[in-house]
C-alpha cells in the first residue's frame, strides 16, 4: 500500500502537467490560426513575410500538443483510468497557470509590436502639407496651405490659424526659437512670400506681420530673418521692429537662409558663382563669407545647419558640384560628403537628421538601400547599416532618445521600427513591427509617452490621418 501511494501520486502529477501542456498546445494553436488567417499577407507567406512568431508557434504547439499526451499516458499505463476530482480540479489550475508562461513564450517570439492608439480624421485634401513643428515635447504645429493646425500632447486640435484668403502658406523657418515660427504667405510662380507672419506656437496667434515682394524666412535666436530680392533684414523675433538691414547685389539672389542662436546664414547665387554669408543675429555684422565650389547655376540648394554650417548644394553642369558641404564656425570648409560615389547615393527622402556631430541619411548601394552616418567634421563615413533583407526600404529617420536615432524601414509586407546607437550603428533591440499603420508617402514621426510615437503625414493627397498616435501592442 505505501508503495503504491509515490506511483499514485507520479500519475497525478503527471496529468496535472499533460493539463498544462494541453492548454498551451491550445493557445499556440489559437493563435497561430490568428497569425495564419489574420495577420500573415493573402493568408500565405514566404521566408520573410511570414509574420513575426509564427514559425516558433508552428513548432511548439506540436510539441505540447506531443508532451501532453504522453504524459496523460502515464497514470492510465500504471492503471488509474480515473483521477479524483481534487485531482481534476489541480489539473484545471494547473491549465490556467500555464497560460501566463505560454503568453509571454508567445509575445517573446513575435518581438515587439506598436499599433494605432489614436488619430485624427482626414481633413480636406485640397490644401497640400507644407511642414510640420515640434515646439516642445508632447506638441506639434503641422503648417497646409491654408494655414497652422496645433495639437495638444493628447493628439487633439488646440488652435488653428488660416491662411488669409487667396493667399497660401508656402514656406516655415526651420527653427521655431522661444515658440515662435515664421511663415511666409503668397505664392506666384518660382516665388514665395509676399506677407511674413510671426506666430506664438502656444496658442497660435500672430505675433506681428510684414509685407514682403519675395521672402526666405529664419529664426536666428532672437531674430527673424527676412530675405527679399535686395535685402536681408533682421527683426526682432518677439516685436518685429527692424534691428539691421545687409544689401542684396543686383547681379545676386538670395536661395537660402538659416539662422543659429549666434548667426543668420544666407547662401546667393551670383551669376555661376555662389557664395555663403554669416552676419550676426543681432546686429547684422558681418562675421565670415565663404565662396561655395560652384562653376554653374544652382538647381538646388538647402541649409540642413547653421551650427555648425552644413548646405546641400547641386549645380545645374553635368559635372558640377552635388554634394552636402561641411563648414567650420569660421565659416572654413572642412570636408563634404558626395551626394553620388562608392559608399553609396544620398537620397533626399527621407529627410536628413543632424544630431550631435553627424549627419545621419538614407543611401543606397547598387539595388540595396542602407542608411549611413557621416561626420560633420570632415566629411567621412562612420557607419553604414542595410535597410533589411530583400526590397527593403528606408521610410523615415528621426532622433528617438539620448545618442540613438529611430529608423523606418519598409519591405513588401511589412513595417518596422529600429532604435540603431549614433556611435557606431549597432542596433540596440530587435525591430519593433509597425502594425498596419495608414503611412503616406512622405511623412515624419516624434517620441511621444515612454513606448509610444507620434506620426505625421506630409502626403500632397491628404486622404490619410495628418497625425496619429502609435502605442504597444497589449493582447494579440
Amino acid at each position: 500500500m505505501e508503495r503504491r501511494r509515490p506511483v499514485r501520486l507520479l500519475g497525478y502529477l503527471a496529468f496535472a502537467a499533460a493539463a498544462a501542456f494541453a492548454a498551451v498546445a491550445a493557445l499556440y494553436l489559437v493563435l497561430l490560426t490568428k497569425l495564419v488567417f489574420a495577420d500573415a499577407p493573402g493568408r500565405m507567406c514566404g521566408i520573410d513575410s511570414c509574420p513575426r512568431g509564427m514559425g516558433t508557434l508552428a513548432l511548439l504547439a506540436p510539441l505540447c500538443a506531443v508532451a501532453a499526451w504522453l504524459l496523460w499516458r502515464v497514470p492510465r499505463k500504471r492503471g488509474h483510468r480515473r483521477a479524483p476530482v481534487h485531482v481534476r480540479v489541480i489539473a484545471v489550475c494547473a491549465a490556467l497557470a500555464a497560460l501566463g508562461p505560454g503568453w509571454l513564450g508567445f509575445e517573446y517570439a513575435r518581438g515587439p509590436q506598436l499599433d494605432l492608439s489614436g488619430w485624427q480624421e482626414p481633413v480636406h485634401p485640397a490644401a497640400a502639407p507644407v511642414g510640420v513643428w515640434a515646439p516642445e515635447p508632447g506638441s506639434l504645429v503641422r503648417a497646409r496651405r491654408d494655414g497652422l493646425v496645433g495639437y495638444n500632447g493628447e493628439g487633439r486640435k488646440s488652435w488653428r490659424l488660416p491662411a488669409p484668403e487667396r493667399t497660401p502658406l508656402c514656406a516655415l523657418s526651420r527653427t521655431t526659437p522661444s515658440g515662435t515660427g515664421l511663415v511666409a504667405y503668397g505664392e506666384s510662380p518660382g516665388t514665395c512670400g509676399s506677407q511674413v507672419v510671426a506666430v506664438d506656437l502656444s496658442d497660435g496667434h500672430a505675433r506681428w506681420t510684414r509685407d514682403t515682394g519675395r521672402a526666405l524666412v529664419a529664426a536666428a535666436g532672437a531674430s527673424a530673418v527676412v530675405a527679399d530680392r535686395d535685402t536681408v533684414t533682421g527683426l526682432d523675433l518677439e516685436g518685429g521692429h527692424e534691428l539691421w538691414r545687409a544689401p542684396v547685389p543686383a547681379e545676386c539672389t538670395v536661395k537660402a537662409v538659416d539662422g543659429s542662436e549666434r548667426h543668420a546664414l544666407y547662401v546667393e547665387e551670383c551669376g555661376d558663382s555662389a557664395r555663403i554669408t554669416a552676419v550676426d543675429a543681432r546686429t547684422g555684422t558681418r562675421a565670415w563669407q565663404t565662396a561655395l565650389p560652384t562653376v554653374s547655376r544652382l538647381r538646388e540648394v538647402r541649409v540642413l545647419s547653421a551650427a555648425p554650417p552644413v548646405v546641400r548644394l547641386t549645380e545645374t553642369a553635368e559635372r558640377g558640384t552635388d554634394a552636402v558641404l561641411l563648414f567650420d564656425a569660421e565659416g572654413r570648409a572642412r570636408g563634404s560628403v558626395p551626394a553620388s560615389g562608392p559608399a553609396g547615393d544620398l537620397l533626399s527622402e527621407p529627410a536628413p537628421v543632424l544630431t550631435g556631430d553627424l549627419l545621419v541619411t538614407a543611401v543606397k548601394q547598387g539595388k540595396k538601400n542602407g542608411v549611413s552616418a557621416y561626420s560633420l567634421t570632415d566629411g567621412r563615413r562612420v557607419w553604414h547599416a542595410a535597410a533589411g533583407a530583400g526590397d527593403a526600404q528606408i521610410r523615415g529617420l528621426a532622433p528617438t532618445g539620448p545618442g540613438e536615432v529611430g529608423v523606418v524601414t519598409s519591405d513588401r509586407w511589412w513595417t518596422y521600427l529600429s532604435h540603431r546607437r549614433l556611435a557606431d550603428g549597432v542596433r540596440r533591440a530587435e525591430p519593433t513591427v509597425l502594425r498596419d499603420l495608414p503611412l503616406g508617402e512622405r511623412f515624419t514621426f516624434y517620441p511621444g509617452p515612454p513606448g509610444s510615437y507620434v506620426f505625421v503625414n506630409l502626403d500632397r493627397k491628404g486622404l490619410l490621418p495628418p497625425i496619429f498616435d502609435i502605442g504597444p501592442v497589449f493582447g494579440w
